[in-house]
């Protein structure tokens, strides 16, 4: 395991409130000789109120990131998820990826600036097909959404179906939903004269809000202002309404209506960090609603060491009430914590939290804001203008800002830019082809994928080179690292020219726990791989008879057998007067062909008529294991746990049926098998 890097302040986070805090605490600290970490998501810091921007093309989308490590000069910076905290021993562990383990990080102080998740499982079908705007992904994501549906409704013919298709909602009428609204019908209306079988009263946006005013943190006017500029700029507003739940192409509402939306956006759905309930669940820190209740110092109540700012802690403000999770507010959370985090190392008394807001501000669009600030209103494009120079000064980073003012400039002269960028991103099911004595993978390395053969053939090795199995068309393997360690314990080399199907981990992980018979194949199927060592102390444990005798000494001879040109009917009394799971089809010659398998039978009657014409080799006869009466009981018992059989036909080297062996004989030879079965 690498060695525990410890810092004296490490920060949780990297939004406004984490990496305002690592600023001011380096600052604070310089010179000391105390060190800063800081410990994010990503390598970068989103400036969100911009994101709606991108959605609407006027700004691109590298123009609202900072690397965290240019902002924050002077603290260590390591991206990576944080799985665990344990606040008594001062420590954390860090998961950086699949090609890096979890490192222990140890601090004297710690920041919690987690910010808040998503959780759109209240909303049935929300999770499935919403799209969010959190992070310039999803901006990106959106905006070639809305062009792609452009693109798209141009070849149409029919001018219902152009108008469905270009329908799109907007849930919720708070600041995001309202701007991201504005951008998005605003692109539309620019970009609609483009499209020559395209009018632009056939795009429409929806915003559907649960209050009867958009913006209701403002004051009634601005927000009715803000209402009525919405609609006339062509958003459509439904006001004190929910949506129910939401399909690939509609919305359900709590009042039974059913809007049709080829685009659903949804700007709610905020819940609690993870790792801040459990935390709460474990008593390790004060939690109310999800949050970190805190002192007016930001220092969390109870604790000397642990400080939280930003969505994740209920921050109170100096005139009464707890502070809104906006950015103006984490921003200058962040500030006072790295102020008062360097006056608790340097013996220095700590500050209160004083700011109480300076105002509000939101862009409806197409050159329209409006603004509360110190008591004043403004609206319009004396609103607009004040919005982007505020919002201007508080980009990190000199370069950003000239960047965001030449984007911000061509705008004004220039039409939007509606190139459709989609990145090919991987699919989660990819075709591989390997020739002969190509290798897949090596034993001691990550594992990342799901494989099943199409064609060909790939062998499974051990370090000794021992052949472990032999995946063949139909076939697959890789299910016993992803379900346990992430490590392959094995070769894997094609011995033939094949081509395998490889499913990522993250699409494996889903299936499987999505459902439960997936679950309970995978499980069985990984028992298959268990290593030379395992088999081998499983056969210690073997009664005397199994591990020295042969297959002659405990295979039954008396074998309920059918021959594969007997009827169904035969088949049927067959199951009703020998109860058996399985039995040896042969043909006319007494050679084996198959096993029937009760189970399969019944399976294929569900969806096939009984007849009496159809005969058994009309059935869904399966390829048994076959041994001979000569093999070795503890080298058959390793190949049944090999192939994951519980039985094996006993034939003669022409195949012709001598009996039949089952897992069930080598564990019960005798009494002591207990620890077998256990196993």
């Amino acid at each position: 395991m690498p060695t525990p890097r410890h810092y004296d302040v490490l920060i949780l986070g990297g939004g406004f409130a984490g990496v305002y805090c690592a600023q001011r605490v380096v600052k604070r600290l310089r010179g000391t000789g105390k060190s800063v970490g800081l410990i994010a998501s990503e390598n970068h810091m989103v400036f969100q109120p911009m994101l709606p921007e991108v959605v609407g093309g006027s700004l691109s989308p590298r123009h609202v990131v900072n690397p965290i490590r240019l902002i924050c000069d002077g603290a260590a910076v390591f991206r990576g998820t944080v799985r665990a905290i344990d606040l008594t021993v001062k420590s954390l562990i860090l998961d950086g990826g699949v090609h890096s383990p979890n490192i222990t990080f140890t601090f004297d102080h710690l920041v919690l600036a987690l910010g808040s998740e998503v959780n759109l499982s209240r909303i049935p079908g929300m999770s499935e097909h919403a799209f969010l705007v959190r992070n310039v992904g999803d901006a990106m994501k959106l905006r070639a959404t809305i062009i792609s549906r452009m693109e798209e409704a141009n070849l149409l013919e029919s001018e219902a179906e152009r108008r469905a298709l270009l329908s799109f909602i907007v849930v919720c009428g708070g600041y995001s939903g309202v701007e991201t609204a504005g951008q998005m019908i605003d692109l539309l209306r620019s970009m609609s004269c483009y499209y020559e079988s395209v009018k632009p009263e056939e795009a429409s946006v929806t915003l559907i809000h649960s209050g009867d005013k958009v913006l209701p943190m403002l004051s009634p006017k601005l927000a009715d202002y803000t209402g009525k500029q919405l609609t006339k700029m062509g958003v459509n507003i439904l006001f004190n309404s929910r949506v129910k739940a939401a399909t690939a192409c509609s919305v359900v509402l709590d009042d039974g209506r059913k809007l049709d939306a080829s685009t659903i956006v949804c700007t709610v759905g905020n819940a609690p960090h993870t790792l801040i309930l459990k935390l709460g669940e474990a008593k390790a820190l004060p939690v109310e609603k999800g949050n970190v209740l805190v002192e007016d110092t930001g220092r969390v109540k109870g604790l000397t060491n642990v400080w939280a700012a930003g969505d994740c802690a209920m921050f109170p403000k100096c005139n009464g009430g707890n502070c809104p999770q906006t950015a103006q507010f984490a921003f200058r959370q962040g500030q006072l914590l790295g102020d008062n985090i360097a006056a608790a190392l340097t013996g220095k008394p700590l500050n209160s939290f004083k700011f109480t807001g300076q105002g509000e501000l939101a862009s409806i669009g197409h050159r329209t804001a409006v603004a509360e600030i110190m008591g004043y209103h403004f609206s319009g494009m004396i609103a607009w203008f004040m919005w982007r120079t505020i919002y201007l000064m508080k980009l990190p980073g000199l370069d950003r800002k000239l960047r965001v003012i030449t984007e911000w400039t061509f705008d004004l002269f220039f039409p939007r830019d509606i190139n459709l960028l989609t990145p090919n991103y991987t699919s989660p099911m990819e075709d591989i082809h390997l020739e002969a004595g190509d290798p897949l993978f090596h034993s001691g390395e990550p594992a990342f994928s799901f494989y099943a053969v199409k064609s060909g053939r790939v062998d499974i090795t051990d370090s000794n080179g021992e052949l472990v199995k032999a995946a063949t068309a139909g076939q697959h393997f890789g299910e016993r690292a992803l379900l346990e360690d992430h490590i392959w314990r094995y070769n894997a080399t094609a011995k033939e020219p094949s081509t395998l199907v490889a499913i990522g981990d993250r699409v494996f992980q889903k299936l499987v726990g999505s459902i439960g018979s997936l679950n309970k194949i995978f499980l069985k199927s990984a028992e298959t791989y268990d290593s030379e060592q395992e088999i081998k102390e499983v056969i210690k444990h073997l009664p005397e008879r199994s591990k020295q005798g042969f297959v002659r000494d405990l295979m039954s001879t008396h074998v309920a057998s059918i021959c594969e040109d007997s009827s169904l009917q035969d088949a049927l009394s067959l199951f009703q007067h020998e109860r058996h799971s399985g039995y040896p089809v042969l043909d006319a010659q007494g050679v084996v062909k198959g096993l029937l398998r009760r189970s399969d039978t019944l399976e294929w009657l569900k969806h096939n008529p009984i007849d009496s014409v159809v005969q058994v080799k009309a059935l869904p006869i399966k390829r048994p294991l076959f041994v001979t009466q000569d093999d070795a009981l503890p080298e058959v018992f390793e190949t049944l746990i090999r192939t994951g059989a519980s039985k094996a036909i006993v034939c003669d080297a022409e195949k012709k049926l001598l009996g039949m062996l089952t897992l069930a004989d080598i564990l019960s030879a005798a009494s002591d098998t207990a620890m077998v079965m256990a196993h």
